[in-house]
């Protein structure tokens, strides 16, 4: 007999696929719109991106486009 995954375990390999696939800004955006919570994109934003600098930010965007690109 198959063993039931939790709850949980799903709710994580959910958000491991969201992020995987469209990347942190667009999955928490598309987060944001399927909940009923009012949520501050602007706010959420900042707080993912905290104490990261413009550079940073770039280099992380360039990784996850080269990685999207060969995957």
């Amino acid at each position: 007999m198959a063993q039931m995954t939790s709850d949980m375990e799903i709710r994580k390999k959910g958000l491991s696929i969201l992020f995987k696939n469209l990347g942190e800004v667009d999955a928490m955006r598309f987060l944001s719109q399927i909940t009923y919570e009012k949520r501050d994109y602007l706010k959420l934003q900042d707080d993912l991106f905290k104490g990261m600098s413009v550079e940073d930010i770039y280099k992380k965007a360039k990784k996850h486009a080269e990685k999207k690109k060969a995957g």
